[in-house]
């Protein structure tokens, strides 16, 4: 599913009304939209729809008049400025004849004495600063009882392009969107206010939102299409991956390599230096084992035609020797994997062939001039800039690629905050990658597999458990 910015989702808006119908019948549906989702889930009990001036307001309107002729007893409590009520939001303002109140001091309290449900049509995705001094204490209120909220579009006080909560923002348990999420829907720290999604159609042709070109996408297995197995599949096909061992912490690249078997790789390698090696031997059958001597030794096992990928940095340690073999691995011309301790060197090597993995603390180490502060405007400079796909790490995971588009991941588990789980995805990337997949596709499946494996493994998991649920 494509994610579409403010401005994408304004004109899309712009150019249904132009080509398709009045901007009063659009309202209508995403109030309508809105109101069902609102039924759906809730028992009938006293509504309290904060209308803004905008359309969001407008479509507080349209709600409020429908779950009244549904038998809901519904005050508006408008929190805008009148002369902002223009076009098809005036029009279906007018159309509004039941109560309507202004925010007070004591209104919380009358919401709460009353067991009533909050519906949020204040902002929308318009805003870009905080809110007023009166409504940002009516949020704080709200927000230290148990009152139900919902929002329309997205939660007062976020910003919905970048996930930021600008101060202060009303927590939400559903938030009803329209024609596409938003990216604030998926960002931290917004998403702690979004509560459960829906994304309503409402009316807006699949060829308007193209016509947007989208370049924000959810992180699903619509996004990518790992190949499939045939008659004529064997082991190198399938995918080849060299994993570059430490000499140290050798459970890092031993969970990658495992990994990367387990995601679908045909032959696993590890290179390592030889006193390690028999960790590694030791580790699993299926590994193949490539001692180290000399630079030599693994430029040979790096450029071995058979390969098709290499993951470098788990366990490596932050040393010249993992340097120089970063730098053999970008010359090979295959494609690679950047993680941990290589990251520290990243910036050296030539990375039009690389999938970084960089956590938030590797990722400021490594990107230390982005302008951007949110994630998302963070990971599409750094990939940009660096030429390199960039995988963000997170409960919020961005994907992001040189050209400008990225992927964010819509559900995780928090579970996978957990000692080698990094490894984990970036043996699983490296699988991906060997299997001839295109760098942004083989980082989106890398990830979503990684998180749908952690989800599956369930509570106070290993890193051995996520591999297990590959």
């Amino acid at each position: 599913m494509e994610i579409l910015t403010a401005s994408q989702m304004y004109a899309a808006d712009k150019e249904t009304v132009a080509k398709i119908m009045p901007e009063f019948d659009l309202m209508s549906n995403a109030g309508f939209a809105a109101t069902c989702e609102i039924s759906k889930r809730f028992r009938k009990a006293p509504v309290f729809i904060l209308c803004g001036g905008g359309n969001n307001g407008g479509d507080g309107f349209v709600i409020a008049r429908l779950l009244e002729s549904r038998g809901w007893p519904v005050e508006v409590v408008f929190t805008g400025d009148l002369p902002d009520l223009k076009g098809a939001a005036l029009k279906h303002a007018s159309l509004w004849k039941g109560r309507t109140v202004l925010m007070s001091s004591t209104l919380v309290g009358r919401i709460r004495s009353k067991s009533g449900i909050i519906v949020d049509a204040m902002f929308g995705i318009g805003l870009n600063r905080p809110l007023p001094d009166g409504l940002r204490q009516f949020v704080r209120a709200v927000n230290d009882t148990d009152i139900p909220c919902v929002a329309v579009d997205v939660p007062s006080g976020v910003k919905a392009d970048t996930g930021e909560v600008l101060g202060d923002a009303l927590k939400c348990m559903l938030t009803v969107t329209f024609c596409r999420p938003k990216p604030a829907h998926f960002l931290y720290p917004a998403k702690e206010y979004v509560g459960e999604l829906a994304v309503c159609p409402i009316g807006i042709p699949d060829e308007t939102v193209n016509a947007q070109k989208p370049f924000l996408f959810v992180n699903d297995d619509a996004l990518f299409s790992v190949p499939p197995l045939s008659f004529q599949t064997h082991k190198y096909t399938r995918g080849a991956v060299l994993i570059c061992g430490g000499k140290e912490m050798t459970g890092a690249a031993r969970l990658a390599a495992r990994a990367a078997r387990r995601a679908g790789a045909g032959w696993t390698a590890v290179a390592a230096d030889v006193e390690a090696c028999p960790f590694y031997m030791r580790d699993a059958a299926e590994n193949v084992v490539i001692p180290l001597r000399s630079s030599q030794d693994f430029s040979k096992a790096a450029n071995a035609s058979k390969i098709g990928s290499v993951v470098i940095g788990p366990g490596c340690g932050v040393s010249e020797e993992t340097k120089e073999r970063l730098k053999i691995v970008a010359e090979t011309g295959k494609p690679f994997v950047v993680d941990a301790d290589a990251l520290t060197f990243a910036r050296s090597v030539d990375l039009k062939n690389a999938v970084l993995t960089p956590h938030a603390g590797e990722f400021r180490r490594l990107f230390p001039e982005a302008e951007k502060p949110d994630k998302l405007s963070a990971a599409r400079e750094a990939a940009k800039t660096l030429n390199a796909v960039i995988v963000y790490k997170g409960a919020d995971t961005v994907v992001a690629a040189p050209d400008g588009r990225a992927a964010i991941s819509a559900k995780t588990s928090f579970e996978l905050s957990v000692a080698g789980s990094g490894d984990v995805l970036a043996g699983v990337a490296g699988a991906m990658l060997a299997k001839g997949m295109p760098r942004f596709e083989a980082a989106c499946a890398a990830v979503f597999m990684h998180s749908e494996a952690g989800i599956r493994a369930g509570k106070n998991i290993i890193a051995s458990d996520i591999i297990d649920s590959l």
